[in-house]
């Protein structure tokens, strides 16, 4: 893979900047910092202490400690640590990663000093971390954390074995008067008389300490506060260069795109006429320069080697080659074995790549078949190369060319859409999908039948030629066949892959912004067979499915991008987004719920009674602490009953105001949500929503629902009539719905507090990041996105749906580093090369 320099670490405006945030970095204690912003940071740390440990000590204890596999505290909090898994260790699939000194090696994609990865905030701040568990970007110090995972029980307790992120069970942040008010009230939602009994007595009991904590300010306030207008920011930002980038300023220093030995041989360049003709002269054929022969016509000669192999040979092919020229009025003709350069490199390249100019400028484009036969035509049909040769060749008809018996020269006709009807059928057998196959698309395009708009074109182009049969030469041999029937071509690199080539022809043709569509799309899951029956899997070819619609059911034009591609990156199915609005997502526990609620008469009365009991109970005792002293010097006892009574009817009053508290207090701390401040809580696994509310609320009224068509999940999951979900009925039974789910694959929950939805969905791992990157149907596609610190990147996990108001509550974000790929596809694709 090339490499590219890396940016200077900082300038005098960055200097500038980190003395803007001079206060915030003394807050964050484990950051390493140099003297200058401009020398090479991270420094190692000097080994004082004689026996220290080695790097890769450090790594295996801490590897040790953080797989272990044991429940633990993590801030007075009982958390599960995960279980080491063969094959789980991050360091070794990162391959034991040599150390790097400084951000400007060669290696160029992480730092690593003493077994610790270095990362770059948006401040430029500069954190060390082992890389061991599941790690999110802290939105508040801005430096990468373990991530904890809040679970079911059902979770913590059959799926433990999984995963390498820390578990902890479901928690909110519910009021504690709330919490008690509760209980007290509990046994009242059970039949029975016993539990009514029950409950008089929790209220009796709750009833003056619920009074004295409401009295106590700031402790448990009812009053609503102003709640928040946008979601809790992703504090992301990519710092190196791309490898890649549409403008040439974004590109390393030093790196030049465009440059080129000879100018002459740039494949980018159109090409006018052939290099090399071969033209018969008086009685002989030879080789002339089609630059200066100008006005000589040629025709393009197309063949597949293998049928002519074994029969007559070379021979045999520029015999046929030049009686065909001569039958079609030409006196010349174009054939890669005697014309194209024999040595590899540009000249070979640019005879290559600009072979679908050569066909454009035929006078007509000749296919030569060893026999007249359908498995001959079928032979050539089903080539790579080939198909840009008939989609290219001038007119509506390609010219079939065959020797019969005699040796004489036959030629037939055929229609370029018939030929997907016979030879250029689909080799998956999915001709007659919706819209026709890609290859029939292409073919009535050409043939002037039907016109691609610019984002049907480079889908189309892929689709078709990807089930073509290919010998791959460079590995993006699919990319450089597809690049001939576009407008622009890219020069080839022996060390980009096929997707930054693809990537590369995306982004320098006008297709109509597809990576920015792509990226929005949840593809449809692939049926494998495995030991325990027949699975799915996501590890497909990314622009596999560009033709397909996906688990939503929209194909790729539907979507409307929200954000842009403005670079590829140097890892493989990685690009650098721009202009993309991004949330964080909680998954530690449930935030207190900030909200405006509905300020009614009901709650105006529990109020009352809060106030007023709390008034009676604490005049009835200041009667009582300031009558004891008379009241024990009195003599006559109608006076001494009469304090008595009056202080007993003072607190009588109270206790009986109070006894309600529970009662006022659920109804202080409910009502009508108007408004709720905005941010999205995830939990592994699902439970029942009206115990969702609970944690979330402290009590159930129907404030939460689900989201009608977040996620594939929500197909089967709809009210009749209303636009609203419904709970799922294996929502009790988890496992019956596992089984059908991806490989890898697991249920998450997420929450969103603004939109005050539910939202079930499935994924490798759960994600930290949401990335509103398109829109579709009247709903945002939002991509629910992992995390790595060591090289800053955002990893596709899924992708949901979210009503268009999130939108304008989101922030939006500069330069991020996505790869279209899940965290786990990267891993097993890095250990396969």
């Amino acid at each position: 893979m090339q490499q590219v320099q890396r940016k200077p670490i900082a300038s005098t405006s960055s200097l500038a900047a980190n003395a803007q945030f001079e206060n915030h970095e003394q807050n964050v204690s484990n950051l390493s910092y140099g003297s200058n912003v401009d020398s090479k940071e991270p420094k190692h740390n000097q080994k004082w202490w004689p026996w220290a440990k080695t790097p890769e000590e450090k790594i295996q204890a801490n590897y040790t400690s953080r797989f272990s596999g044991k429940p633990g505290f993590k801030r007075l909090r009982r958390v599960y640590h995960p279980h080491p898994q063969p094959g789980l260790d991050p360091e070794k699939l990162r391959g034991n990663e040599a150390e790097t000194g400084d951000w400007e090696t060669d290696k160029g994609e992480v730092v690593k000093i003493d077994g610790k990865y270095a990362y770059r905030n948006e401040f430029h701040q500069i954190s060390r971390k082992f890389e061991d568990v599941a790690v999110y970007l802290s939105p508040t110090n801005y430096i990468p954390r373990r991530l904890v995972v809040q679970a079911t029980r059902h979770v913590l307790k059959n799926r433990l074995g999984t995963g390498d992120w820390i578990r902890a069970g479901v928690s909110g942040n519910v009021p504690l008067v709330l919490k008690i008010a509760e209980w007290a009230l509990g046994p009242f939602a059970k039949p029975g008389f016993l539990h009514k009994l029950d409950g008089g007595v929790r209220m009796l009991a709750v009833a003056v300490p619920l009074q004295i904590m409401l009295a106590i300010p700031g402790v448990s306030s009812w009053e609503d506060v102003e709640t928040a207008d946008t979601y809790t920011d992703y504090s992301g930002y990519y710092w190196d260069w791309p490898k890649y980038a549409i403008n040439y300023l974004d590109m390393a220093p030093g790196t030049d795109a465009l440059a080129k030995q000879d100018p002459d041989f740039d494949v980018r360049r159109r090409s006018i006429r052939p290099r090399w003709l071969v033209a018969k002269k008086g009685n002989e054929w030879i080789t002339v320069d089609g630059r200066v022969e100008a006005s000589l016509k040629y025709v393009f000669i197309s063949y597949a080697w293998v049928q002519f192999e074994k029969s007559g040979g070379s021979d045999r092919v520029r015999r046929m080659a030049q009686n065909i020229a001569e039958q079609q009025g030409c006196s010349a003709y174009w054939l890669d074995a005697q014309l194209v350069e024999k040595e590899d490199g540009d000249v070979k390249d640019y005879d290559v790549y600009t072979m679908c100019d050569i066909v454009r400028g035929a006078t007509a484009v000749a296919v030569m078949l060893g026999e007249n036969t359908l498995e001959a035509k079928a032979s050539w049909g089903k080539r790579m190369w080939t198909l840009p040769e008939g989609l290219l060749a001038p007119g509506d008809d390609l010219l079939f060319c065959f020797e019969d018996s005699q040796g004489m020269l036959q030629t037939d006709t055929i229609h370029k859409v018939e030929m997907t009807a016979t030879f250029w059928t689909e080799q998956d057998g999915r001709d007659d999908h919706e819209g026709g196959s890609a290859t029939r698309l292409l073919a009535e395009h050409f043939a002037g039948l039907l016109t691609l708009s610019r984002l049907e074109m480079l889908p189309a182009s892929i689709t078709a030629l990807n089930y073509k049969m290919r010998n791959e030469f460079t590995g993006s041999d699919l990319a450089y066949a597809v690049m001939g029937l576009l407008h622009y071509r890219i020069e080839r690199n022996d060390g980009d892959t096929l997707f930054q080539n693809l990537a590369r022809l995306s982004l320098g043709n006008d297709s109509d912004q597809l990576i920015e569509r792509m990226i929005s799309l949840l593809p449809q899951p692939q049926p494998i067979m495995t030991q325990t029956g027949i699975k799915t899997t996501t590890d497909r070819p990314l622009f596999e499915v560009l033709s397909e619609r996906d688990q939503f059911e929209t194909l790729l034009y539907h979507v409307t991008p929200l954000c842009d591609v403005v670079g590829v990156a140097n890892e493989d199915e990685t690009v650098i987004l721009d202009n993309c609005r991004a949330i964080h997502i909680r998954w530690k526990d449930f935030p207190q719920a900030i909200v405006q609620r509905n300020y009614g008469f009901k709650k105006l009365f529990a109020a009352f009674f809060v106030a007023a009991g709390l008034g009676w109970l604490v005049f009835g005792v200041q009667l009582a602490i300031t009558y004891i002293p008379f009241w024990v010097g009195f003599i006559d006892q109608v006076k001494t009953t009469f304090i008595a009574w009056l202080v007993s009817g003072f607190l009588f009053i109270g206790l009986l105001l109070s006894a309600f508290a529970p009662v006022s207090v659920r109804r202080l701390f409910g009502g009508t949500v108007l408004k709720s401040s905005p941010s999205l809580v995830g939990f592994e696994g699902v439970m029942k929503i009206q115990e969702l509310e609970k944690i979330v609320f402290g009590n159930c009224t129907g404030r939460l629902t689900y989201a009608p068509s977040a996620t594939p999940f929500a197909r089967y999951s709809r009210h009749p009539r209303e636009r609203r979900g419904t709970e799922p009925e294996w929502i009790n039974q988890p496992e019956l719905i596992a089984q059908s789910l991806p490989i890898g694959h697991q249920l998450f929950t997420l929450v969103d507090m603004g939109e005050l939805s539910v939202s079930i969905f499935s994924a490798e791992r759960p994600p930290t990041v949401a990335l509103l990157t398109g829109r579709e149907g009247g709903m945002l596609r939002a991509v629910l996105c992992s995390w790595r610190f060591e090289n800053d990147c955002l990893y596709r996990e899924t992708v949901v749906r979210m009503p268009s108001r999130v939108y304008e509550a989101a922030t939006a974000k500069g330069w991020l580093k996505l790869s279209l790929r899940t965290q786990d596809q990267a891993r097993r694709m890095r250990l396969q090369q």
